[in-house]
């Protein structure tokens, strides 16, 4: 996977911190201990000890000799890990304590990339995604009900404000206990009818719950796609969009047609199905539509596979522009 070079020099950062900060950490706690006289006679046996069994074993000393050697190493070890316990530290050791132990927070193992090292790229790279679409969380409790029509709906079989009730009673229970289990949404609806808040406000319950939630429009993301692979920017989007835990695309109907975007799309939409993971898709275009503007493969995906939401009502936006000059 090929990142942005400010992505792997951010990745880099992190981990020259982390084994900055593990070291320095545990050389503080080594000249804390120092003051006592006893660690410092210990660590003297210890170092001694490694020195004669060094000569012990050149010398072809028997068994015996290099046993009682380690035990006396060890037995100093112990003593002073039994006063690191007693004095309330945390570790019974002066070695660094790396975030990472497989690779001691290099981010490489055996001249591969550490599965740390990989996580970080990752997450840095949503972390510019989401800074490029500029992502801002709403909750649940401030979507207004009173906009939604308590009028009996004969389509609906009750009114919008209780159809409104049982989407958002739906999404409630989607986000609270979210997890990579969750199915696929379909979001359709008129504009300003709560499409772009109740995803948002599942993607804000979705971070407390520490998953990688991206949010974007649709155009967004496709016109990032498309420049990267034509060369005018460098990144792996497809692949951050497609890893991630929680994916939202906004505004599915919007953008410009070409044969690059719906390439594209049908990509990205695959690629999370068979990768298992949950989208979040909303649009003002009907299960027809979708089909004249996007083909049969996407359609079939988004119509037979995603938990469709019906979003209904007048324009919310409206209604509060409306409200405030009154």
């Amino acid at each position: 996977m090929a990142y942005a070079k400010e992505i792997y020099e951010a990745v880099q950062r992190v981990l020259d911190d982390r084994r900055l900060s593990a070291q320095q950490r545990a050389a503080e706690l080594h000249a804390r201990m120092r003051r006592n006289p006893r660690v410092c006679e210990l660590e003297s046996v210890m170092s001694g000890s490694v020195r004669r069994l060094a000569q012990v074993i050149l010398a072809g000393g028997d068994a015996q000799q290099i046993d009682a050697i380690r035990r006396e190493n060890l037995a100093a070890q112990a003593e002073i890990a039994q006063m690191m316990r007693d004095t309330g530290e945390a570790v019974t050791t002066f070695e660094p304590q790396y975030t990472c132990k497989a690779c001691e927070d290099t981010g490489f193992v055996n001249g591969r990339s550490c599965q740390c090292r990989t996580a970080l790229l990752r997450e840095k790279a949503a972390e510019k995604l989401r800074a490029l679409t500029g992502m801002k969380l709403t909750s649940f409790e401030t979507l207004d009900m009173t906009f939604y029509s308590d009028a009996y709906d004969d389509e609906l079989g009750c009114s919008p404000r209780e159809h409104m009730q049982s989407v958002i009673d739906y999404c409630r229970w989607y986000a609270d206990g979210f997890n990579t289990d969750r199915p696929s949404l379909l979001l359709r609806g008129g504009t300003g009818t709560g499409k772009t808040h109740l995803s948002l406000a599942i993607a804000a319950k979705a971070c407390e719950r520490e998953a990688n939630v991206i949010y974007g429009t649709v155009q967004a993301f496709l016109h990032q796609l498309e420049s990267e692979h034509f060369g005018r920017a460098q990144g792996d989007t497809e692949r951050t969009l497609i890893d991630c835990d929680l994916l939202i695309l906004d505004d599915l109907g919007t953008e410009f047609s070409s044969p690059f975007y719906t390439s594209a799309l049908y990509a990205l939409i695959n690629g999370r199905m068979l990768a298992g993971r949950p989208t979040i898709i909303s649009t003002n275009l009907d299960g027809d539509a979708i089909e004249r503007h996007y083909g049969e493969q996407i359609a079939s995906r988004l119509i037979g596979t995603y938990e469709p939401l019906l979003f209904v009502g007048n324009d919310v936006r409206q209604q509060k522009l409306r409200r405030r000059y009154q």
